[in-house]
């Protein structure tokens, strides 16, 4: 699991620049870009964004690199929304490609990365790079909207924008980006062909003590020689040589003495100490999407009627491994005939998809809901609906999972920066962001939920969604334990006296702040000594 420290050569490197120097390319990126302001004067200087990753199929391995740059813009598209263009001096800042920065990069790979070694270096696209500047065929191939009624919408949610403060936005050097990405969270694009590929090759392998041939396996086929998608040590370390510098270190590498798991090794990765993944613009939506495939083929089932059960099972089980990788063959070429072999061909039949364990696909909001209804068919309706948005960018913990430098037992004012510079480290850290929600729900449930402030409860229920910039947010369902049905309490709310008790609760369990969390809240006693809550709401 050995991963190198990242040398200067792989530091620094814009979008373009890591994608002109990848083996492999499983991404395309749109990158929207809008002015906060509808002035002349200042739409130019203070810009944001958002970067829009799309997941694709993998075409072949590249045998000499960087990309021409019309490859380049294949993969990568700008959409500027506002009546006045940036300048490229403004987006110089995320998209600029530097001849020698790029060429300096694929000299250390080719020298230190073992998939490199036999990649050549093109001196003709490396010729046709800039110095240090926007190349020409992105700001040709850049769009402008004059006008999006999406854009106001688009990162609506419980809270205001951070990002979206005037004054601040125009004294930073940098232009904020907020990544986020298109996936395929039903697994449709997981087609039955390799479905029934996957399962076959479960089969052979169940059958045979060997392990499986991995570098056999190609189940995309969109192209003459696809790359291998499934059990590939090697797609991650092509598609990302900036955070797999040596080529070591990736997910599922047979050659590791200790197996582990895909689903916990993308953990670790993402908790990494340097926070190279978690920071990537891209990666996280890849593995995701990665998962989501695996999962979709791995809940692959076979699934026969009762009458005819008992016959097919036989079938199944006299197959032998030879006819499973004839089949396999056959299929790859497109020559497989169902007439060849029954107990094949009703095996092929008998393998359907169940993607109720797929996180994310309408089977599992299904299954959620059907959870819900029986809750309330067993303890009636529930007895509150609250919404719990945790304010990340005003926590001291948040900052401290993203790495800030804090003593959370002595929090000074001065150290948690303003609103718009936390909100920047916050959105790009996802990984802390989910910690600290985790932490935060985890605790107000332990404590305060079940902890008797809303008094004895019987049951809860919640979901957890995302908004705007990607923040998380839990709607919980609280069944209180008490005997009052709905028809009870229409009828003893007439009562005053019953009316008064339940005023006196509901202001015991209900507060209300106003403060809007400005950024810059000093509250101070009388011997000046500063306060900051820890857990803001």
């Amino acid at each position: 699991m050995w991963l190198g420290n990242i040398p200067s050569e792989l530091q620094g490197l814009t979008i373009p620049e890591e994608k002109l120097i990848s083996l492999y390319r499983h991404n395309s990126c749109l990158i929207k870009l809008h002015s906060l302001f509808h002035s002349a004067t200042t739409a130019q200087a203070a810009l944001k964004g958002n970067c829009i990753t799309f997941l694709q199929s993998l075409p072949n391995i590249v045998n000499c690199l960087p990309l021409k740059l019309d490859d380049l813009c294949d993969t990568l598209k700008v959409i500027f929304v506002g009546a006045h263009p940036p300048e490229r001096v403004h987006l110089k800042k995320i998209l600029t490609v530097r001849k020698k920065k790029v060429t300096e990069a694929l000299h250390w790979l080719k020298k230190n990365n073992i998939l490199y070694q036999n990649v050549e270096i093109n001196l003709h696209n490396i010729n046709q790079l800039p110095e240090d500047d926007v190349p020409e065929a992105i700001m040709l191939t850049m769009e402008q909207k004059i006008g999006d009624e999406e854009t106001s919408s688009e990162r609506v949610g419980y809270v205001p924008d951070p990002l979206a403060d005037p004054t601040e936005s125009t004294n930073s050097d940098t232009i904020p980006i907020s990544n986020s990405g298109v996936l395929d969270v039903n697994g449709s694009t997981v087609t039955s062909e390799e479905i029934k590929n996957y399962v076959l090759r479960k089969i052979k392998n169940d059958k045979a003590t060997e392990q499986m041939d991995i570098e056999s396996i190609y189940v995309i086929p969109h192209s003459s020689e696809p790359v291998n998608e499934y059990f590939n040590p090697k797609l991650l370390l092509g598609l990302y040589p900036t955070l797999f510098c040596y080529g070591y270190g990736s997910p599922e590498d047979k050659s590791r003495p200790v197996e582990i798991k895909l689903r916990e090794h993308i953990r670790y990765l993402l908790s990494y100490n340097d926070r190279r993944f978690e920071t990537n613009h891209s990666f996280i939506f890849v593995v995701f999407n990665l998962l989501q495939r695996r999962d979709a083929c791995f809940h692959a089932q076979l699934i026969a009627t009762k009458p005819y059960f008992q016959g097919s099972a036989q079938e199944i089980q006299s197959l032998n491994r030879n006819d499973i990788e004839m089949a396999l063959n056959k299929s790859a070429k497109n020559t497989f005939s169902s007439t060849a072999n029954a107990s094949l061909h009703k095996l092929l039949n008998h393998i359907k998809t169940i993607g109720g364990r797929v996180m994310g696909s309408t089977y599992s909001r299904t299954a959620l809901r059907t959870r819900i209804h029986a809750l309330i068919y067993n303890q009636g309706l529930p007895s509150i609906f609250l919404t719990l948005n945790p304010a990340d960018i005003h926590s001291p913990v948040a900052l401290y999972f993203a790495g800030v430098k804090l003593d959370l037992d002595n929090i000074q004012i001065e150290q948690l920066m303003t609103t718009y510079k936390r909100a920047e480290i916050i959105a790009s850290h996802p990984v802390a962001t989910a910690k600290f929600f985790h932490l935060l729900i985890t605790n107000i449930l332990d404590t305060m939920i079940v902890g008797g402030v809303l008094g004895p409860i019987k049951a809860y229920f919640g979901t957890v969604e995302n908004q705007g910039r990607g923040s998380l947010h839990l709607h919980l369902l609280i069944w209180l334990d008490h005997e009052f049905k709905p028809s009870d309490l229409k009828e003893k709310i007439q009562n005053a006296d019953f009316r008064e008790k339940l005023k006196a609760y509901l202001e015991d369990i209900i507060k209300e702040d106003l403060d809007e969390f400005k950024g810059k809240r000093t509250v101070e006693n009388p011997d000046s000594t500063k306060i900051f809550n820890l857990f803001p709401m």
